[in-house]
């Protein structure tokens, strides 16, 4: 009968001495060899840029956040209410607004910043508050936010002329502000397939801009009721595309090996 031969995994085993970090692996049965030592300031400086930094003070109505390298993703969400909208039946540049008193289920804002600077928003409702980050999200009916399920940029609002000056300003200002700017600017009928134009035909109530406004005046909760499109997409699905549009991933540093693959970045010579 034939004895099997012994299968030991390679192990890396890190020591932290004074000032160095150093990677041992094994060289053979029970023999370690040095693979890579290091100055401990530069290895934790390194895992710095890749792991999750120091909260910022968040805006009101922040529920959910993720964070990796210089890419930011923060969810707010506002309770039901009703707002005036400045709405236009044409063009950007067709001076023909009209003011409409509309009531808005719960909203949900996803939005996403790049090097501390807003990169887009995208915009879902809900029936109910969220209550886990799988939640489901549905659709909106506003005319100013792209539509077409299916695609990364579904959901996404129009910003057109956001302004600058919110650019480096705390998260705790710059999001109020911005989501303040987006509702009062005029919406009008630029994008193509909007989410006003889905909505439409799920609810009577959406016909119309004039038959939403006398819908929200005889009863303001009734988006609560509507039976809105689920855009078949959460949060953390949300999260993923956005890191896999930027090159990352959203696995941490939590091994070893992985900590040991830090420290063979570095440059030789360290």
């Amino acid at each position: 009968m034939k004895k099997q031969g012994k299968i030991s995994a390679i192990k890396d085993k890190i020591i932290i001495t004074g000032a160095d970090m150093i990677l041992q692996e094994e060289a053979g049965e029970g023999q370690l060899r040095v693979a890579r030592r290091a100055p401990l300031e530069a290895v934790l400086r390194y895992a710095a840029r890749v792991m999750p930094p120091p909260l910022p003070v968040l805006p009101p109505g922040a529920r959910w956040l993720c964070r990796k390298k210089d890419l930011f993703f923060l969810v707010v969400e506002h309770p039901p209410q009703c707002r005036t909208l400045r709405v236009s039946r044409g063009k950007k540049g067709e001076d023909d607004y009209h003011p409409y008193r509309l009531a808005f289920p719960y909203v949900i804002y996803v939005l996403t910043f790049y090097r501390d600077g807003f990169e887009e928003m995208k915009m879902f409702f809900r029936n109910r508050p969220l209550s886990a980050p799988t939640d489901t999200l549905y659709h909106t009916n506003l005319p100013n936010v792209r539509g077409e399920p299916g695609h990364y940029g579904s959901q996404r609002v129009c910003l057109r002329y956001r302004p600058e000056m919110l650019e480096g300003a705390p998260l705790a200002e710059s999001v109020p502000a911005l989501l303040e700017f987006f509702w009062s600017t005029g919406f009008n009928q630029d994008i193509a397939n909007s989410a006003f134009g889905r909505a439409q035909a799920r609810d009577p109530r959406f016909a119309s801009l004039e038959a939403w406004e006398a819908a929200s005046g005889a009863n303001p909760l009734f988006p609560l009721e509507v039976d809105w499109e689920p855009a078949g997409r959460d949060l953390p699905g949300l999260w993923l595309e956005c890191l896999k549009l930027h090159g990352e991933t959203a696995a941490p540093i939590n091994t070893a090996g992985e900590l040991a693959d830090i420290l063979y970045r570095l440059p030789v010579g360290y």
